[in-house]
């Protein structure tokens, strides 16, 4: 066939080269030529076999032991012993001697009140004791007045009735007149009367005394209470600690039970966290069988640890958890402020047969993926808590089908299946490698 093509083209050209429109057509033609010919003897590529893409991941070994799950806390710094001091008596502030955040010691002079009204108070009850105990002396030297007194008077009734029955016999004979008479009756009757109320005095003596003894009580007491009060012109610290707040100023009068100062006791301090609901079985059934519970504390001058004190009887505001107490050791709240959130960690009693594993390792709420033969393989856990090591966090998961040594992957695949064929690159396969290539496969 192709033999014959150089002798069409001739005797084409032979016919056509006289007309004007032959050229054009000619050297379409023999383009359209040369293409079919290129076309024709252009050898076939080679097919490249399909290869079944592997995707690079990180891995996590698998520890076998007993692992302690941990708690994030947020705890508030307070103090139990936080004392709003008040004044105890009326007069005007003089002297402020510790100002707001100052640490004092117990007995240390805070507050100088005027102390002119309580003095003279103190001497007004002092006299009136000084009163009853004259008052006292007297009645006991009555009393013995009384008792002295007392035979006279026996005497004098016994003279008069012999007096009276001398008038009586004078008086059947004659000689005396019915006046005589009478004036002695009457004599005899006022002695009577004089040692009724003699005697009345005696045994009365007994309830004078005990009235004008427990006056002379009440008086002596409220002279210690003035003491007191005098004392008291100069508010001191009832305890070592720092104070909080100063509410008055000097020149400013004060009344009793009027706010002076707040204060916390410095060897006071906790920690008050409050502890999810479903942990609380847990931590109070622990505290039964006197499991030392402690935490993990970050402050500004470092990680204390803390401990586990009491827990609260009822639920927490809201009603999420109850409000767990951790004791803070004198040095430690030396360096904190009441009202601080502290992180803490809390540690949990240990578990036995669970695995700890990156929390980038779960999928979705129970799943992860062990590697077998370079393909992934999906196992569902139970997760039993968390662990924070080295500001990243980890899970504690339990299935039957783990073993320690298995290969769990690190790497969150957004495509991750059962079977998925995977390349481990632990050890040279760069964070930023691993992210490109997810990053490729997300476009």
């Amino acid at each position: 066939m192709y033999e014959n093509l150089p002798k069409f083209f001739m005797s084409f050209w032979q016919q056509e080269r006289s007309k004007s429109r032959a050229l054009p057509f000619v050297i379409i033609l023999v383009t359209a030529v040369l293409l079919m010919i290129f076309k024709l003897v252009q050898p076939e590529p080679p097919v490249k076999a399909k290869e079944e893409k592997s995707w690079k991941v990180q891995t996590h070994r698998l520890i076998s032991g007993a692992k302690s799950p941990q708690l994030e806390l947020y705890g508030s710094v307070e103090s139990p012993y936080t004392a709003t001091i008040t004044s105890i008596i009326d007069a005007d502030v003089i002297a402020l001697e510790a100002n707001e955040g100052q640490n004092v010691k117990s007995g240390q002079s805070l507050i100088l009140l005027d102390d002119t009204d309580a003095g003279l108070s103190l001497e007004d009850k002092k006299s009136s004791v000084a009163e009853l105990e004259a008052l006292i002396v007297s009645e006991k030297n009555r009393y013995k007045n009384d008792l002295a007194a007392l035979k006279l008077e026996k005497s004098l009734v016994t003279l008069a009735e012999k007096k009276l029955a001398r008038e009586q016999k004078t008086s059947k004979s004659n000689l005396t007149s019915k006046a005589s008479l009478d004036a002695q009756k009457e004599a005899l009757n006022k002695q009577k009367l004089a040692l009724n109320s003699r005697q009345l005095n005696i045994t009365d003596h007994p309830a004078r005394l005990a009235q004008l003894e427990a006056r002379l009580s009440r008086s002596r007491a409220l002279a210690q209470q003035a003491e007191i009060d005098l004392a008291r012109a100069t508010v001191t610290a009832p305890f070592d600690g720092i104070i909080l707040k100063t509410m008055v100023s000097p020149g400013e009068r004060v009344r009793p039970g009027e706010a002076l100062l707040e204060m916390y006791a410095t060897d006071r301090v906790e920690l008050r966290a409050q502890l999810p609901q479903k942990f609380i079985s847990i931590v109070k059934d622990s505290i039964t069988q006197q499991y030392p519970f402690q935490a993990t504390v970050k402050t500004d001058n470092g990680i204390h640890v803390v401990t586990l004190d009491r827990i609260s009887g009822s639920i927490a505001d809201g009603g999420h958890g109850v409000d767990a107490l951790f004791k803070i050791d004198s040095d430690t709240a030396d360096s904190l402020t009441i009202g601080d959130t502290l992180e803490m960690t809390l540690e949990l009693p240990a578990i036995e047969d669970v695995f700890s594993v990156p929390v980038s390792s779960i999928y979705g709420t129970d799943r992860i993926y062990r590697v077998e033969n370079e393909r992934l393989v999906t196992v569902k856990v139970e997760k039993l808590g968390s662990q924070y090591r080295d500001g990243r966090q980890f899970v504690l998961v339990r299935n039957g089908d783990l073993n320690p040594g298995d290969e769990i992957i690190t790497t969150q695949l957004p495509l991750a299946v059962n079977g998925l064929k995977v390349e481990v690159r632990n050890l040279s396969t760069s964070n930023t490698e691993i992210s490109q290539q997810i990053s490729g496969q997300r476009r």
